[in-house]
Formats: structure tokens, C-alpha cells, sequence
């Protein structure tokens, strides 16, 4: 592992992220009353792409260990990478899920269809707040 391919995931997560975030983004504006949830997702799907936006930044000037501690050490944040976007992926199902357009009464089904998955959406909240945690961790060790 090197710098290069963290910097590949960290890409491939960005682009995950902003991808949810305009899901979740339309959907907070498409249902009249957002519950806290909701609003909560929607920052911490903000805050980790800062996270990924400094990890990038960060690694496009880094020389590339890829032997011992450090290299296991990158191989290590490139599984979290994916471990990332496979979270990202599933929160996209559930929010696309939620989020479905009908003809009659869009924005109470709506309601009532995030009422439901409040629980999913809260375990992909923390598994998110984690994560962000975990790369924040990682960056300050690789950089000290």
C-alpha cells in the first residue's frame, strides 16, 4: 500500500459522500418537518468529506513508505476506506428508499417511511461518526 491508492480510496469515498449527501440534502428538503436525525446525518456526511478533503490533501505530498508499520499502516486505512463506503452505500439504498416520489400525499408517506428506518439510519449515524473518528486517528498518527 502507498499514498496513491489511499488517496484512491479517499476519492472513491468523496465521491460516495457527495452522492449522499444530495440524497439526504433533497430529502431534508422534500419533507416539511425534519426530525433531528435527519439533520444530524446531514452533518456528519458534511463533516466527513472535510475529513476526506484534508486525507487527500494530506497524501498527494507524501513520500511512499510501503514496508513495515507505515505500509501496514496504509493498509489499514485502505480497508477502512471501503469499510466506509460500504456504509455510505447501504445509508444511499436506505435514504433512496425513503425518499420515493408518489403521487398522493408525497411528503406525510415520507414521514411515516423515515419514522421506519429512523432506527437504519441511526445505526449507519454512528457507524459514520466512527468512521470519521478512525481516519481523523489514523491522519494524526501517520503525521506525527
Amino acid at each position: 500500500m502507498d499514498p496513491f491508492s489511499v488517496t484512491t480510496g479517499v476519492v472513491a469515498l468523496l465521491g460516495a459522500c457527495v452522492k449522499v449527501g444530495a440524497e439526504l440534502k433533497k430529502f431534508h428538503d422534500d419533507v416539511g418537518s425534519v426530525n433531528d436525525t435527519l439533520s444530524g446525518m446531514l452533518e456528519d456526511v458534511n463533516a466527513l468529506i472535510r475529513v476526506l478533503n484534508a486525507m487527500r490533501a494530506t497524501f498527494d505530498g507524501m513520500p511512499k513508505p510501503i514496508t513495515g508499520h507505515i505500509g501496514t499502516h496504509w493498509e489499514n486505512i485502505t480497508c477502512s476506506l471501503k469499510d466506509g463506503k460500504d456504509a455510505l452505500t447501504g445509508l444511499r439504498e436506505v435514504v433512496n428508499s425513503v425518499n420515493k416520489d408518489v403521487s398522493i400525499l408525497s411528503g406525510p408517506r415520507k414521514q411515516v417511511r423515515l419514522k421506519s428506518a429512523e432506527a437504519k439510519i441511526s445505526q449507519f449515524r454512528h457507524h459514520l461518526q466512527s468512521f470519521r473518528d478512525t481516519l481523523q486517528l489514523s491522519m494524526q498518527a501517520l503525521i506525527l
